[in-house]
């Protein structure tokens, strides 16, 4: 028997999964918080050395938790959140701390690319609407604001290249992180009229190799079997950016399938057999194993990450909230929201918290929460249940603008552990939803990867008819879909009216910035 180990960098967090290579089984899971710094409003970074020692406990907690012998562990495949920027300098050190995706300190040039063109031609060449995390985007703001750290910059890459290279030495990126690099989508391949067009043409040449998604990168140094836990000389493959790997770690790999994520952003992503670029300068489109694309409508403004915040800012008064586990609290919180009334007293909420705004089903970086229908009812738990009900709803949006067949959805993430919300997001598609037994989908993917490139399977597709498993198919209550589909044109509507005065506030802070900085 072997076994492979899946490794998903995630924004909040770090999951490692020890799984049977042949079955799919998770037989051993650690989770490690992923430390953050915000030194500035909008801006959020990370220490790289810092992180890497999270993920190396992470690796060293799983194969623990599993009793299995690290030699038996055939390959490791990491996933990584993608965009931010992730440097090195020439001696192989971090340029500073790493810029993770969800930063906007280059929200207000990004504007001024929208007035000029740019961002329009950004899109029509790599089909994704530029947000003020994208690496291209980054590099143009430090390469104006830090012209020194720009100047020290060899390599450049994404998170979970940054964990290859701690593991194996070796520096490389995947195909999958590479759509969101200055990427010809179309030719599958680094677009140099991107690198012009951001002011950054030198970059070309800091760019790593690009190896396609699950080619093994190298193998694990002694240095890092030391601080992992892992064999010397274990196999490690390219992995693939967090949102190609959740597809393949629930086996959306043909042309039709889809996967809903409710991780910290929200995404919605359908497998395409073309660069499909509509609906346009929205969403993102990403490359996936065997000629494929997948197109994400993707709410970068929360998923997770917005019901993290309601908990905390609303729920600490509650009895018992500030004892016992995470999972017990949340279990009760849970169960008290599901007391609550559909859509109570009128109660709407726009899950945009994030600093990086909505991408989808429009481009509105400036976008953020509004909690729509206070009144002297509202309680923690209206809350609770209306930002369940928020994101759902933005889910019914996000699909809604997708002129594609979306033959079956599967729904997974953090937030899909709880049956509440996967009963919401299905009353408000109003169709069935899959849920895979595998949580922690991210890390099933990548180590796919690993088990395919070290022949334990004989292809990707044959991968995820052993590995990937349906626990529940979630039916929607045609009464509470209803309803969604009653409330579902209010709560478009109203984001579109908010619109223009997301924009304004966006300008009176920066006007206030800058005021404050004279």
């Amino acid at each position: 028997m072997s076994y492979v180990l899946g490794i998903d960098k995630g924004t909040t967090a770090t999951k490692a999964v020890v799984i049977n290579a042949e079955t799919g089984q998770a037989l051993g899971t650690a989770r490690r918080q992923t430390p953050s710094y915000r030194p500035k409003p909008d801006w959020h970074e990370e220490d790289m050395e810092v992180t890497f020692d999270g993920v190396a406990l992470a690796i060293r907690g799983a194969i623990e938790a599993s009793g299995v012998d690290p030699a038996e562990i055939a390959a490791v495949g990491v996933s990584g959140h993608m965009g931010g920027l992730w440097a090195l300098d020439s001696a192989g050190k971090p340029v500073g701390r790493a810029i993770a995706w969800p930063d906007a300190r280059a929200a207000s040039m990004l504007e001024g690319w929208n007035e000029d063109g740019r961002t329009k031609r950004l899109y029509e060449i790599c089909g994704n609407a530029p947000i003020p995390g994208l690496p291209l985007v980054l590099l143009s703001y430090i390469r104006q604001h830090e012209p020194e750290r720009y100047a020290r910059i060899a390599t450049v890459f994404c998170a979970k290249d940054y964990i290859n290279y701690r593991l194996t030495g070796e520096i490389a990126m995947d195909e999958s992180d590479l759509s969101f690099f200055p990427c010809d989508i179309r030719g599958r391949k680094v677009s140099p009229e991107l690198l012009e067009l951001a002011g950054v043409p030198k970059i070309r040449g800091r760019l790593p190799r690009i190896l396609g998604i699950g080619n093994i990168v190298g193998r694990v140094m002694r240095e890092a079997a030391a601080q992992t836990g892992l064999a010397e000389g274990t196999p490690v493959v390219t992995g693939a950016g967090d949102a190609v790997a959740a597809a393949i770690g629930v086996g959306a790999l043909e042309a039709g399938q889809a996967v809903t994520v409710i991780g910290t952003s929200f995404m919605n992503n359908l497998t395409v057999d073309r660069p499909m670029m509509e609906p346009e300068n929205v969403g993102f489109l990403f490359l996936m194993p065997e000629g494929r694309w997948q197109r994400l409508m993707s709410n970068t403004g929360g998923g997770s990450l917005c019901l993290d915040w309601i908990i905390s800012a609303f729920c600490q008064a509650e009895p018992g909230s500030g004892n016992g586990n995470a999972d017990a609290i949340f279990e009760r919180i849970e169960q008290d929201a599901r007391a609550v009334p559909p859509l109570a007293h009128g109660l709407l909420i726009h899950p945009y918290f994030n600093t990086s705004g909505m991408s989808a089903p429009r481009h509105e970086p400036a976008a953020r929460g509004s909690i729509f229908g206070l009144d002297m009812a509202t309680q923690p738990m209206t809350m609770v249940r209306a930002v369940m009900e928020g994101v759902a709803l933005s889910m019914v949006e996000c699909y809604a603008a997708l002129d594609a067949p979306v033959n079956e959805i599967r729904i997974t993430g953090g937030g899909a552990r709880s049956k509440l919300w996967r009963e919401i997001c299905a009353a408000a598609m109003n169709r069935e939803l899959m849920v895979p037994e595998v949580e922690e989908t991210g890390a099933l993917g990548v180590a796919m990867l690993g088990a395919t490139a070290v022949g334990v399977h004989d292809s990707l597709t044959s991968a995820a008819e052993r590995m990937v498993r349906i626990a529940e198919q979630v039916t929607p209550d045609p009464g509470l879909a209803e309803r969604y589909q009653a409330a579902y044109p209010l709560f478009r509507d109203l984001g579109r009216d908010l619109t223009p005065l997301w924009k304004h506030r966006a300008a009176l802070l920066q006007a206030q910035e800058q005021q404050d900085s004279r």
